[in-house]
């Protein structure tokens, strides 16, 4: 079956925006147009490098996604009111050229773009697909699996063995380790006593945080610092899964190859951003 390429587009924008060697400007010099060059440049790149007879599909963020997780705790993502936001402004234009490059993308006001990622990657799986997912954000740690496996935009490519390896766990106790160790890009600051090397060892086994409060793990003073903080521990772990339920666009997703990307340039010069 089509392979699914999954790419976090609002990740995929700021890499872009930020990481790219040198500023593209308009003919007029009146414009930067590094956002949607460098969107559609790496865009193109991995594609045909990494899933060139795969499906591609694009989610961006909704304007009133993170309310319910704010909801849940109020500083969630707080650090990022201050962030340099400028990349925003080429959004317009990314999912202009995207439409035109016959890539089909979705943006749902109430949703983040991760939970919509999510429940697409999940429903491809049920169906036998495989899917990469492109994006740097370590939340998507939780959904690899046999079939699952992330490109980040540099170009390295994670597999669940990888996760294992790395911190300890395995992807499906992502939630529990984030939890525990906090995630400072979502503002969730964790247990202060709990490291790493500390919350890999409390979930050895394979165990989830409801294992927790039953078995010794937490015999040691440090350790004991969970159980006092057990209710807002859960509730991290709430806003760190991802959501695998949110009723997807019509035809977002079709199992149909999508067509190798035409440079960027090309599509710039056929929109007349330049």
């Amino acid at each position: 079956m089509t392979p699914l390429f999954a790419v976090d587009g609002h990740h995929l924008l700021y890499r872009a925006w930020f990481g790219f060697p040198a500023r593209i400007m308009s003919r007029d010099r009146t414009r930067d147009l590094t956002g949607v060059f460098g969107f559609l440049a790496l865009a193109r790149k991995a594609h045909h490098l990494h899933a060139p007879d795969s499906e591609m599909v694009v989610v961006f963020d909704g304007e009133f996604g993170t309310a319910d997780r704010v909801r849940a705790e109020s500083t969630y993502k707080a650090n990022r009111a201050t962030a340099d936001h400028t990349p925003i402004k080429s959004l317009p234009a990314v999912k202009q050229a995207l439409s035109a490059a016959g890539v089909r993308w979705a943006e749902l006001d109430n949703h983040e773009g991760d939970d919509v990622l999510a429940t697409a990657i999940s429903a491809a799986t049920r169906q036998g697909r495989r899917v990469i997912c492109f994006s740097g954000d370590r939340d998507f740690y939780q959904l690899l699996d046999d079939t699952v496996t992330i490109l980040t935009p540099t170009r390295a490519e994670l597999t669940g063995a990888d996760v294992r390896q790395r911190f300890g766990v395995l992807p499906r106790q992502w939630p529990d380790y984030r939890a525990l160790t906090g995630d400072p890009a979502d503002n969730i600051p964790g247990i202060r006593s709990i490291g790493p090397k500390t919350a890999a060892a409390l979930l050895s086994g394979g165990l989830h945080l409801e294992d927790l409060p039953s078995s010794p793990q937490l015999d040691t003073p440090r350790c004991g610092k969970v159980l006092e903080q057990w209710d807002q521990v859960l509730a991290w772990r709430d806003i760190i899964r991802l959501r695998h339920d949110v009723t997807l666009p019509a035809n977002i997703v079709t199992g149909q190859p999508t067509p190798p990307l035409p440079r960027a340039a090309q599509i710039l010069e056929h929109l007349d951003l330049w």
